[in-house]
């Protein structure tokens, strides 16, 4: 699968701009420091009701929309875990036998955050939510591009994660780190630069250095959209046992 890359943006503590983002492209580490957000777009009581990783998710999907001067465009949200600080609290809500909140429940579900925005934005195009072990961005990809193949001009892709919660802290991914990024991918035209993804059951590796490598998988492929010095990326995951290998594709 073949594709371009027409706009991004991100957002991580310490790092907002597109400036600081290429620098930390550069040399990567994973992000830490006060978190920049601007949510004035988004309405009061939506702010009320989502999540910090939500907002993360809901500013970088808006950014590239404004880029792109679109209003209405397929989108893909891939999250390894999702907003799971509400998940928690409705277990600790119902072990101590109280109430569950029927709209803390509708945020908590996984494809709650595509809904939201859709209803926030007037979107009615596909709203696709996946989760795929450690591999959502290649998950978030595959959508996008069956998307595509379907006749989309252009499809939003968005992947935000966020450092599990209290008890389920042990179980999440190791580095982790909050972070969202969203691209407008398309199709790629022949001759001009893009990007390909291939599933195979054996893939070579791809030598990464030691600041590269404690990245979460997130961001490890953000890099490589964003940066021209990688040639590509691996990622063998584990739960499915296959191997997913990113390609920089040159004009």
């Amino acid at each position: 699968m073949e594709f371009s890359v027409r706009s991004w943006s991100a957002v991580a503590p310490g790092v907002a701009s597109p400036a600081q983002w290429l620098a930390w492209s550069a040399v990567p580490a994973l992000p830490e420091g006060e978190l920049q957000l601007d949510v004035s777009s988004i309405p009061a009581m939506a702010r009320r009701r989502l999540g910090r990783l939500a907002k993360m998710a809901v500013v970088v999907a808006d950014d590239v929309l404004r880029q792109e001067a679109l209003t209405d465009v397929p989108m893909v949200w891939a999250s390894r875990y999702g907003d799971a600080d509400k998940s928690m609290a409705l277990l600790a809500s119902q072990a101590a036998d109280e109430p569950l909140s029927p709209t803390a429940f509708g945020l908590s579900v996984h494809n709650g955050l595509g809904a939201q925005h859709s209803i926030l934005r007037g979107i009615t195009s596909n709203a696709i939510c996946v989760a795929s072990s450690g591999a959502a961005p290649e998950a978030g990809v595959i959508e996008a591009m069956g998307l595509l193949g379907d006749g989309a001009d252009a499809v939003l892709l968005v992947c935000y994660d966020e450092p599990l919660p209290g008890a389920y802290a042990a179980l999440g991914e190791s580095p982790a780190a909050d972070f969202a990024w969203a691209v407008m991918l398309g199709r790629r035209e022949a001759g001009s630069p893009g990007f390909a993804l291939r599933c195979t059951e054996n893939a070579d590796a791809v030598v990464e250095g030691a600041a590269v490598q404690a990245l979460p998988h997130g961001l490890r492929v953000l890099r490589l959209l964003l940066h021209p010095a990688p040639s590509g990326l691996v990622n063998r995951d584990a739960a499915s046992g296959r191997s997913f290998q990113w390609e920089r594709l040159d004009a």
